[in-house]
């Protein structure tokens, strides 16, 4: 499939490395937690006042789409903060939950984050100030799509639409199900 406006589907899917992070509820979230499932993946922050909090809505809408079609069970949303020291646990899992019940929210240490990032291609840098509560954190704008075997399958790139985001996930979930065949 070649790329679009909308999706770029990688030629061959990319096998991730283990990584260790942590979820909102406290509990490891390593490559396992990939497995079995689609996994919508996005990079960001609690403070963020737009682009952020735009696209995890557009993400709840999606999730929405395919709830309706009964095509959600094999489908999860997880949100990476990249922003540790203001996103908490606690801040990671209520602000996860704002967008949909659903969303599964995830941090760790800088080195951590990097590990997965890296391996996505994601960036993010955030410029502490000392003592400074606001500071901006740069960050990626793609949202990732891994595949039930815990692979970079595809990418999505703004502006987010939802239905077109839904749309082109029904069909490469079809090809890959019927290219397992």
């Amino acid at each position: 499939m070649l790329p679009d406006r909308v999706v770029t589907v990688l030629p061959t899917p990319k096998p991730l490395t283990d990584f260790t992070l942590v979820d909102h509820q406290r509990r490891p979230f390593t490559l396992k937690n990939f497995t079995g499932k689609w996994s919508f993946v996005f990079f960001g922050f609690s403070h963020c006042m737009d682009a952020c909090p735009t696209t995890l809505a557009a993400l709840a809408q999606v999730r929405a789409d395919l709830a309706k079609q009964g095509g959600d069970a094999d489908v999860q949303f997880i949100f990476v903060s990249v922003d540790p020291d203001r996103d908490s646990i606690d801040k990671l899992a209520q602000y996860a939950s704002l967008f949909d019940a659903s969303f599964i929210g995830v941090t760790g240490v800088d080195a951590q984050l990097r590990q997965l990032a890296g391996q996505l291609g994601a960036s993010f840098q955030a410029t502490h100030a000392a003592g400074a509560e606001n500071y901006p954190v740069i960050h990626s704008m793609e949202v990732f799509l891994l595949d039930p075997q815990a692979r970079y399958r595809a990418v999505f790139r703004p502006p987010y639409e939802p239905a077109e985001i839904s749309s082109r996930f029904r069909v490469l979930r079809e090809l890959d199900v019927g290219s397992t065949k």
